[in-house]
């Protein structure tokens, strides 16, 4: 008998972990779902992007919904925008993601990088590295966008 009670609440746990578990993972991906069209809406009311290839959040001193995509000649360009403003640049002289990487991996070689976004703060515009070291520090990285100089670079220690 007690062993029927003891494997009931078991199941009983476990049914309100996974259902909560399942709320939670349903309402992160709504909540992206929402973010996505929301920003896809300001594309196309303030934009002249035509193709948007990626959608994602640069959070410094002010957060802004980054766009990558082309606009209507075609040209690569980069757009950050909140509820009330709209920033744009071309990506024609912009030092490649991919070079970015690379300088991060060159400088730390057993580094998981974590994310990397377009990044403006104060009209400056640059790449923000985020990545976890060896060590298990997160690192925040800003290159220049178009020379590719480290502009700052802000190191987190992990808590024991």
């Amino acid at each position: 008998m007690f062993v029927r009670i003891v494997v009931g609440i078991i199941a009983v746990i476990l049914l309100t972990g996974a259902g909560f578990a399942y709320h939670l993972t349903s309402s992160v991906a709504e909540e992206r779902q929402s973010f996505n069209g929301v920003v896809q809406q300001w594309v196309k009311d303030r934009t002249t992007i035509t193709e948007i290839e990626s959608i994602d959040e640069y959070r410094g001193k002010e957060s802004y919904a980054v766009v990558l995509g082309k606009n209507q000649a075609g040209t690569q360009v980069v757009a950050w925008l909140t509820d009330k403003t709209a920033a744009f640049d071309t990506m024609e002289r912009a030092v490649p993601r991919k070079n970015v990487e690379e300088a991060v991996l060159k400088n730390f070689p057993n580094a998981e990088i974590r994310h990397i976004v377009p990044g403006l703060d104060n009209e400056k515009r640059f790449w923000e590295v985020t990545l976890k070291d060896q060590n298990g520090r997160f690192h925040y990285l800003h290159y220049d966008l178009f020379s590719g100089a480290l502009l700052a670079s802000y190191a987190l220690s992990p808590t024991s």
